[in-house]
């Protein structure tokens, strides 16, 4: 295939002239209407991209021109039999893989480290899940292992579909071969969470995808790529994932009205990753190598022969600072280094998360050891670690409870009560507990814990109430 074309933007600059007169949506007319002021300034060369399901622009639920042919030139780089371009993120993925693997009943199995899309699909699907233990150190959660799996089927073999997300945010990479083979024997389907791992299988510096074992997977090609935030893909692998429930899936979750920016950097990325994928995914490591060797001489660093289990890999582009290991609050930290102009992508109890991306400046490494180095200064004499999270207790379908009569209590009083709600602190986005979950007192506990710790979660009302089954006897 030509891997050097831009189906999309071959379309979209035919749009470009000023004499063309705008009577369609957007309203702003190509940036014309926009309101006055430097905001709206910032962004009005983008909004001459920013079109309509024009004639020739193709129809992303119906495609059959250039977002058609920029979604196989997608699928031949990463060796899928269909990719589907996401405007609505990887979360709109996981949510149509669900829907178009289970009906109502039907059970899937997952460890705890999901996203909370896959709580929020299993609301719309009707899926009744079943849960598997995830590794737990140092307070991060690492992933889940083949014999674990093993031993989930061998409970319920009647599975439908088995969910998992690798790597995970702080790049642990699960066994995912083993993994595949395991699920293939019971007959199940494999719905893979790749929304951390777009750019592996380009460098053999990082770990291997094979992520083209599962039946589909998710990519955020925004998180690890150089796309418009929340562009990402979904790639479907074999016959076995009906292909018709699935793009039916996709129509129900995805906006009618596409970003066309949006689409033009998901194909433009696509070429880049096509000519010149290794050598930016092997830069990005380079990067990402530079900047651990530094820190490392400053922080605990987490290596992948720090990791407990063998049967895990490590993203190296994931650079977590262990703050725990020095007795420092993660929180306190970010706040420290906020100030000094340094950005986290993720900030947890006992750890912080620097992510390298193709953008990533190696100019910037002597200023960030410089604020790093603060870090050095604040140390406590006990370590800041919260527990493991609370195990499942799962008493009703999460679809049962979410459309239940419920009500808000103080969390002192919703001890023993079944959650109607998702509550889960983001970024990651594990779920403390989810809809149709026991509210246990190590739940409460944990919530409280954590909320003293700095941990802000969502799902709780502004009073700090959570949402239960049942009305007020």
């Amino acid at each position: 295939m030509n891997q050097t074309r831009l189906p999309i933007w071959e379309q979209v600059k035919k749009y470009q002239s000023s004499d063309r007169v705008w009577l369609h949506f957007p309203g702003h007319g190509g940036g014309l209407g926009l309101p006055a002021g430097e905001a709206a300034a910032a962004f009005a060369a983008v909004a001459r991209l920013d079109l309509t399901e024009l004639p020739e622009l193709d129809d992303l639920h119906n495609p059959t021109g250039a977002i058609a042919e920029a979604q196989e030139l997608a699928a031949d780089v990463w060796h899928a039999d269909k990719t589907y371009f996401l405007v609505n993120g990887s979360s709109a993925g996981v949510l149509a893989m669900v829907l178009a693997a289970c009906s109502p009943g039907d059970l899937i199995l997952a460890p705890r480290n999901a996203h909370s899309s896959f709580y929020h699909a299993l609301i719309l699907s009707g899926a009744m899940p079943r849960y598997l233990p995830v590794v737990e150190q140092d307070g991060l959660s690492l992933n889940v292992t083949p014999k674990a799996v093993q031993e989930a089927f061998a409970r319920h073999p009647q599975a439908r579909a088995f969910f998992l997300t690798s790597p995970g945010y702080n790049g642990i990479c699960a066994e995912v071969t083993e993994i595949a083979e395991i699920v293939r024997s019971y007959g199940a389907l494999l719905l893979l969470d790749e929304a951390h791992g777009a750019h592996l299988g380009f460098s053999h510096s990082l770990p291997v995808s094979a992520g083209h074992l599962a039946d589909v997977r998710v990519q955020s090609w925004h998180k690890t790529l150089a796309a418009l935030t929340p562009g990402a893909v979904l790639h479907q692998h074999g016959v076995r994932l009906d292909q018709h429930r699935l793009r039916s899936a996709l129509q129900l979750v995805q906006t009618s009205s596409p970003s066309y920016p949006l689409l033009l950097s998901l194909d433009t990325v696509r070429r880049e990753m096509a000519l010149n994928g290794k050598a930016v995914v092997d830069e990005m490591a380079e990067k990402a190598g530079q900047l651990r060797f530094a820190l490392a001489k400053l922080l605990p660093v987490l290596t992948e022969s720090d990791l407990v289990s063998a049967v895990f890999q490590l993203d190296t582009t994931r650079v977590t600072i262990l703050t725990s290991e020095m007795g420092v609050s993660g929180f306190a930290a970010a706040r420290l280094l906020t100030q000094l102009g340094i950005d986290l992508e993720m900030v947890q109890a006992g750890a912080l998360l620097a992510v390298v991306g193709p953008g990533f400046q190696v100019k910037n490494i002597e200023r960030l050891v410089s604020a790093f180095s603060s870090l050095t200064q604040q140390k406590s004499d006990r370590r800041r670690l919260l527990p493991p999270l609370p195990q499942a207790d799962v008493v009703l379908s999460p679809r049962e409870a979410f459309y239940s009569a419920s009500r808000y209590v103080a969390l002192q009083d919703a001890r023993g009560q079944i959650a109607a709600v998702t509550v889960a602190a983001y970024p990651p986005g594990m779920p403390l507990v989810a809809p149709g979950e026991r509210i246990t007192n190590e739940v409460v506990d944990y919530l409280q814990l954590a909320s003293r710790a700095g941990v802000c979660f969502r799902g709780l009302d502004g009073e700090g109430r959570i949402k239960i089954c049942g009305l007020e006897k």
